[in-house]
């Protein structure tokens, strides 16, 4: 898995957050808080955890060099 870029607000560390159901489904900051969901990201029956984990750093990273 890549590694996630920083938080493009305040540099700090992201991590993944999880839902209640331990699936993931969005990327958090814990020094600002911010929290970004990727809602529109499904993974399809058969694949692995680690694949939503995949599309959901891609789409962090390229977010975050728009940022």
């Amino acid at each position: 898995m890549d590694e996630l870029k920083p938080c493009p607000f305040c540099g700090n560390e992201v991590d993944f957050n999880y839902n209640l159901g331990l699936e993931p489904d969005g990327i958090t900051c814990r020094r600002c808080f911010m929290i970004v969901r990727f809602s529109r990201i499904r993974v399809k029956n058969g694949e692995k955890f680690e694949v939503a984990m995949n599309k959901m750093a891609d789409a962090w990273n390229r977010r975050a060099s728009d940022g």
